[in-house]
């Protein structure tokens, strides 16, 4: 049962190693090695954090694994939101229809009676919020087939779920969706401008100019950080500059914001800033951001950072070092990842170590 799980990919690394006596232990232990990690994103499917189950779910759509589409149909029914969408983008990725359609289901209101205490009122800004995020989610998997979906979403009674119909709508092109934002951005209200530059970074199609401004010299240090993290999703060079100066900043969170941005974006300048940030020896956040950026256009980047990383206590830092050894093209970089499947004291880690150990195995096997 494991082994077909595992799928062709990892059954094609044994049959090579038939095949090839002078590499079969090699060949044999990678295959265990993706048979292992396949098994335990099988298992922690059922995990009692949802978020685990979430990234479970996301991991196999990633994957491309059609061999986990019960499970994916299964999740579909789960208790949290956040699992029911990753579920059913993953279908979708997969080519099940059922994703499209429950990935609807999940944008819709559930109508009823208003809140009544602030305890059910707090439950029904959770359960906007969640229709807000599907809604993004939505227009992201689908694109074109969810337009109508989106039209629908854009007359909701909730303006979270509206903003993230028009940000979606946006990004396919209609031209008056990012109206708006556009407007919003010259707002007095400093959280009304960092909202606003969050939506305009989602559309990464409109608002650069103003953008780049906001980076440079607004007053507020959330607009700003919102300003250089939404300039990530535009890719003129030009924009470097700006973003390096960034990096300077006094606030630690705008440094931060900034180095996500380069981190993705193409181009030698970029690249360049990247590794001159680097440098400096900046904080082990921005620098394991940096440094995944960097990986993942293929420049060679040390790895002392990311395992040192591994042996702390802070998930969060943990996921990143997991993505920078996901992208690494050292050999040790496996290693290091089979290690952290196995022993990492958080679930979470563990589950996306073992999709970035699936991941290296088949980059390998088409290597060959």
């Amino acid at each position: 049962m494991l082994l077909l799980a595992a799928g062709p990919a990892f059954l094609a690394i044994s049959a090579q190693a038939a095949r090839t006596p002078v590499v079969k232990s090699t060949a044999a232990a990678r295959a265990e090695l993706g048979r292992e990690a396949v098994a335990l994103l099988s298992s922690s499917g059922a995990d009692p954090d949802p978020e685990v189950r979430a990234v479970v779910a996301v991991s196999w759509g990633e994957l491309r694994n059609r061999a986990a589409i019960p499970f994916l149909k299964r999740a579909l029914t789960d208790a949290n939101p956040d699992v029911r969408i990753a579920a059913a983008a993953s279908l979708y990725r997969l080519g099940e229809v059922d994703g499209l359609t429950n990935l609807i289901d999940e944008t819709k209101t559930a109508g009823g009676a208003p809140p009544t205490t602030p305890a059910q009122e707090l439950r029904r800004m959770a359960r906007d919020a969640a229709r807000a995020r599907a809604v993004l989610k939505l227009g992201e998997v689908a694109g074109e087939n969810a337009r109508a979906a989106l039209l629908s979403a854009q007359r909701d009674p909730e303006g979270e779920v509206r903003d993230a119909a028009a940000i979606a709508l946006a990004r396919l092109g209609s031209a008056d969706a990012s109206a708006p934002f556009l407007s919003a951005i010259a707002d007095d209200d400093e959280a009304v401008r960092a909202s606003a530059a969050r939506s305009l970074g989602l559309i990464g199609r409109e608002g650069r100019d103003i953008l780049l401004k906001l980076a440079a010299s607004d007053a507020s240090v959330s607009v700003r950080a919102e300003a250089c993290a939404a300039l990530g999703s535009f890719n003129d060079p030009a924009d470097v500059a700006a973003l390096e100066a960034a990096l300077a900043d006094k606030s630690g969170r705008v440094r931060l914001a900034a180095a996500r941005a380069l981190a993705r974006r193409d181009g030698d300048a970029s690249t360049a800033a990247l590794k001159a940030f680097l440098e400096k020896a900046p904080p082990a956040e921005a620098a394991l951001v940096a440094q995944a950026g960097l990986a993942e256009r293929g420049d060679d980047v040390t790895l002392e950072l990311a395992d040192m990383t591994l042996g702390q206590d802070d998930p969060e830092l943990k996921s990143l070092a997991v993505k920078v050894l996901a992208a690494a093209r050292r050999p040790e970089a496996l290693e290091a990842l089979a290690k952290a499947m196995r022993t990492d004291g958080s679930r979470r880690v563990r589950v996306e170590a073992a999709a970035a150990v699936i991941t290296r195995l088949r980059r390998v096997e088409g290597a060959r």
